[in-house]
């Protein structure tokens, strides 16, 4: 049996919202893209591969490995939906939790097709899920920025004009706060909600001050706090 892979400590959360995560390494996951878990032990091979050739390998693969499948829907499916999320990505999947019961039921029953798995470093568990839009960290970025902040130029005014001014001031804050060259062009060119990029910010006071400048422009913020543990 494949050694369980040991823990990596994550003191953020994933998604904001799981302080768990595991990672299987499973042939057929991406048939997860077509039908719901239940549906698994349901699905006919004859059916599938005559009305849809193109799903034909992922049904071998499910069919290959029809225990382990059977044995990983029923785990899942014992726990209500709104305690677990998924992602897929080729035959890995990331399942994603708060509740320790379905994280350590994993590790025990799937060891050997765990590829990787996150857990908070012990005694974090209950502070990090009681906290919202926070980041756990060792040391803060660069030793100064406290904040985190996503920037949502798409929101802002099409005028060039207006952009540049903003832009001006934004660089006239360094190093209060981070702006570099490419965050600029993307500030002055991005129309459209198609990218996610950050500035950090030293204080409060300072996040304010460009919330009060251009609300429009600050999107999600996070604060990094510093622990020891």
């Amino acid at each position: 049996m494949t050694k369980l892979p040991t823990a990596k400590k994550t003191k953020k959360k994933f998604y904001n919202k799981y302080i768990y995560k595991v990672t299987l390494n499973i042939p057929g996951c991406g048939i997860l893209r077509y039908y719901d878990l239940a549906d698994l032990v349901k699905i006919d091979t004859t059916f599938v591969k005559n009305k849809y050739p193109w799903k034909e390998k992922l049904v071998s693969d499910l069919v290959n490995n029809k225990q382990e499948w059977a044995d990983l829907v029923f785990f899942i499916e014992s726990f209500e939906k709104t305690q677990w999320g998924k992602r897929l990505e080729g035959d890995f999947m990331d399942l994603y939790t708060n509740n320790i019961d379905f994280y350590n039921g994993l590790c025990e029953k799937f060891p050997n097709r765990i590829s990787r798995r996150f857990q908070p470093p012990k005694g974090m568990e209950q502070e990090m899920l009681d906290e919202e839009r926070k980041i756990f960290v060792n040391e803060i970025p660069h030793g100064i920025y406290n904040y985190q902040a996503y920037l949502q130029p798409h929101k802002l005014s099409s005028n060039i004009s207006e952009r540049t001014q903003l832009a001006n001031w934004l660089e006239l804050q360094v190093p209060k706060i981070t702006f570099s060259k490419s965050v600029r062009k993307w500030v002055l060119n991005t129309q459209e909600n198609w990218d996610r990029r950050y500035i950090y910010i030293d204080s409060e006071q300072t996040l304010l001050m460009i919330k009060l400048r251009s609300p429009e422009l600050i999107g999600k913020v996070f604060k990094y706090v510093k622990t020891d543990k």
